[in-house]
């Protein structure tokens, strides 16, 4: 199973000006365009899920619904040790399958019934997604992050690549959020395999070097 860490970061490396930036912020801001959002679904007619903290997927209005070519909609793997009530916006766009990852059993009206909910517990996060994953038969999975949920998966050491749209923005602010937060023990390296200009935005891949 490949993890694929996507984002998308200001020239001074971080991918929102606050935690709670909306999408309208984000595209304020200069983090996404028509061009980005296109890129975005193209990586998730790809993919067979997609990893990602819950809050900031409920304060961009629900998930990016997209079926790909064999009628499947890519599965949300959203993480939240508090969950969200049954009314709001993280558990709209009804066709695509969601699971909630938290520490703990959340109660139904912090997790509906319809929803898979993966405890982690001492486990941890990242080991309990990727377990459930692999379970699930998932070949292709994208991580959206944010920055903790980031830390979580690269200092497990279970990111295989990283997707990276470097935004023409610098934040220069002590809000902003970096890629990864908190602090790594351990830098993480990476191998560059492919770059695309599009516009004002630049595409790089990398490969995990281990």
């Amino acid at each position: 199973m490949n993890i694929i860490n996507v984002m998308g970061a200001s020239i001074d490396g971080r991918i929102a000006s606050h935690p709670n930036e909306s999408d309208a912020e984000r595209k304020r801001y200069g983090f996404t365009n028509e061009v980005d959002h296109a890129h975005l679904r193209r990586l998730l007619t790809t993919c067979d899920a997609v990893i990602v903290g819950g809050h900031s997927v409920n304060v961009s209005g629900g998930v990016m619904e997209v079926c790909r070519e064999d009628g499947v909609y890519p599965t949300w793997v959203l993480c939240s040790n508090s969950g969200f009530k049954s009314d709001q916006p993280i558990w709209s766009q009804p066709n695509t399958p969601k699971w909630l990852v938290s520490r703990v059993t959340l109660s139904e009206d912090l997790c509906p019934a319809r929803i898979r909910n993966v405890v982690y517990g001492e486990e941890g996060l990242a080991s309990a997604a990727v377990a459930a994953c692999r379970n699930a038969g998932f070949e292709r999975v994208l991580l959206f992050g944010g920055g903790i949920i980031n830390r979580e998966f690269y200092a497990a050491g279970m990111v295989d690549e990283l997707i990276l749209t470097v935004c023409p923005v610098v934040v220069g602010r002590s809000s902003g959020v970096p890629v990864v937060a908190p602090e790594l023990e351990l830098p993480v390296h990476f191998e560059l395999t492919n770059t695309e200009v599009e516009g004002d935005l630049v595409f790089l891949n990398y490969l995990v070097k281990r």
